[in-house]
């Protein structure tokens, strides 16, 4: 299993659209994944609800436990789950900290407009401090990948040492609309830029080892009963106690 922390110091960066369409494209290629909706405006979790009156119970997002998130984490994992996103706050707050250090790698996402990408030296040197493999997507880009604004961003952050996805995610109507639906772009427009876009970015985050995660054998039962297979909004009952029947 692999957890990833999601960061973005500034609010409206689209750190938690990217978490989203990250998780449908782990879902897309076969993984069992789970999202941690930390932020204290739990825009996931509320995404997830609309799903879930849609008929669509995945990906699974579930809210801190009291417990804390790495006891939630191992709960998860002794469930084989494939994959762990944490939606983490957009300020400096324990429960970064506690993101990290139950994660193997981190994702920056940020703007490329100076106000944002003065933030994320701050990310990076967090997640370096704890060692954490860490790469930078750039959201709500210009359509036109050529202007000035991407490249100057992509320089700032080559500056920084960072390791930068070559593909800047556009900004687009189609996030708010598929927000409203319950839904990802590459979900709502699966022949639409949004998708091949986001595509890019999942296959530079497997090339990267951010995201590179191997299934469990779809064979293999747990101890506690459930297989590879169990969809993933029963695996919430079971690690509330409750019958995942």
């Amino acid at each position: 299993m692999v957890v990833v922390s999601i960061l973005a110091r500034k609010g409206g960066t689209g750190k938690s659209t990217a978490v989203r369409c990250l998780a449908v494209e782990a879902l897309k290629s076969g993984k069992r994944v789970v999202i941690i909706d930390a932020d204290p405006q739990p825009t996931c979790h509320r995404w997830w609800q609309r799903r879930g009156a849609a008929g669509i119970p995945v990906p699974l997002v579930v809210v801190p436990s009291p417990a804390g998130i790495a006891v939630q984490v191992e709960q998860f994992r002794k469930q084989n789950v494939d994959l762990i996103l944490v939606d983490t706050p957009p300020t400096a707050t324990p429960a970064v900290n506690a993101a990290l250090d139950v994660s193997d790698a981190a994702l920056v996402i940020t703007r490329p407009n100076p106000e944002d990408l003065e933030s994320v030296q701050e990310s990076l040197r967090v997640a370096s401090a704890q060692k954490r493999r860490t790469g930078v997507v750039l959201w709500q880009a210009p359509p036109d990948k050529r202007v000035r604004a991407v490249s100057l961003a992509r320089e700032t952050l080559g500056a920084m040492g960072a390791a930068v996805c070559p593909t800047a995610v556009s900004a687009s109507i189609a996030y708010p609309y598929a927000y409203a639906e319950g839904l990802t772009p590459q979900e709502r427009e699966p022949d639409g830029r949004a998708r091949a876009e986001l595509a890019e970015v999942w296959a530079w985050l497997q090339r990267e080892g951010i995201m590179a995660v191997l299934s469990y054998d779809n064979n293999f039962i747990s101890s506690d009963g459930l297989s590879a297979n169990t969809p993933p909004h029963k695996l919430a009952l079971r690690s509330q106690g409750r019958s995942a029947i």
